[in-house]
Order: structure tokens, then C-alpha cells, then sequence
């Protein structure tokens, strides 16, 4: 479930981020322009960016760490 959940928020990040890059108005200057004001769209970015992190952090977490799995088994 949790490595489910990961993978999803990842993928709603990589939309957001996508979005901001793809949706910015011509006339503004891109997306990760913070000085540009609202119309940069860099507050949407930045929190794709971060979406798509806390998404990846839940993934990783979920799986088991390298050599637990032969670890385990050598023990029984």
C-alpha cells in the first residue's frame, strides 16, 4: 500500500511540475522565475518538486533494505 501511495504522489508531482512548465503564459519568462511574480507560475514548480520528492522518499521507504532478504532467509 504505502510503496502504491509512493508511486502515485510521485506521479502527481512529475504532472505539477510538468504543468507549470508546459501551462506558464508565453509572456511570462519561465516557470522557475520566483521574480516574476505570480504569473511565473515558480510557486506551483517548486511544489511539484516537492510532491514529487515526499513521493519518492514514500516509495524508498517501502522497500526493504539491500541483503534483508538473504539475511532473513540464511537465519531460518
Amino acid at each position: 500500500m504505502k510503496k502504491t501511495l509512493g508511486l502515485i504522489i510521485t506521479l502527481i508531482g512529475i504532472l505539477i511540475v510538468g504543468g507549470a512548465f508546459v501551462l506558464t503564459p508565453d509572456h511570462a519568462l519561465n516557470a522557475a522565475d520566483s521574480v516574476n511574480g505570480i504569473q511565473a507560475s515558480a510557486a506551483l514548480a517548486y511544489s511539484g518538486f516537492i510532491t514529487f520528492g515526499v513521493g519518492v522518499v514514500l516509495y524508498i521507504s517501502s522497500l526493504p533494505l539491500a541483503g534483508e532478504k538473504r539475511q532473513q532467509s540464511s537465519q531460518s
